[in-house]
């Protein structure tokens, strides 16, 4: 709709219409990286074709720095507990990476048989806490739908350790 305005006033007010052009760049973009966010926190397809720890590696692998992990999760979880046990990893990895100065990550993913453990740690710079932005407090509130805990232990110096625990039974 903007650009339409935008077009239809490109003879009369040229100056109005390049700010309104911009504008509609500016949303595009805003909507394309909710859309993106919203299609990741669907379902990623390698969650559904490898299941935890494939999902788990794969974007280990995938790091712009060193991943150390230790999985221990023997078959296949329900696929929303899976779900919860991923983007805690990922938004984890995501923060090492973006904010912290990390050199290394280290990440666990077990299941003892009632419950789903994930923890990561990094070497970085620490300082971060549920509620600085909006992915830790967004993955707090996907937990508490399983009864499930986030802490978070990331004194200024470091290291950031953020561990999750949902209650998945047998």
């Amino acid at each position: 709709m903007k650009l339409g305005i935008a077009e239809d006033l490109m003879a009369e007010d040229p100056e109005l219409a390049r700010r309104m052009v911009n504008d509609a760049k500016g949303s595009a973009g805003a909507v394309l990286g909710e859309l993106r966010d919203l299609v990741r926190g669907i379902h990623p397809p390698v969650l559904a074709d490898r299941g935890l720890p494939g999902a788990v590696e794969a974007l280990a692998v995938n790091s712009a720095i060193p991943v150390t992990l230790d999985l221990r999760v023997p078959g296949r979880l329900p696929p929303a507990i899976e779900s919860a046990g991923y983007f805690v990893f990922a938004e984890a990895l995501t923060n090492a990476i973006k904010h912290s100065g990390a050199t290394l990550v280290t990440a666990t993913v077990t299941h003892d048989g009632s419950t789903l453990i994930v923890s990561v740690a990094d070497d970085g710079r620490g300082g971060a806490r549920v509620g600085a932005g909006s992915g830790l407090r967004g993955i707090e509130r996907r937990l508490s739908v399983f009864d499930g805990s986030l802490t978070v232990t990331s004194p200024i110096g470091g290291p950031t350790v953020v561990h999750m625990e949902v209650p998945c039974g047998s």
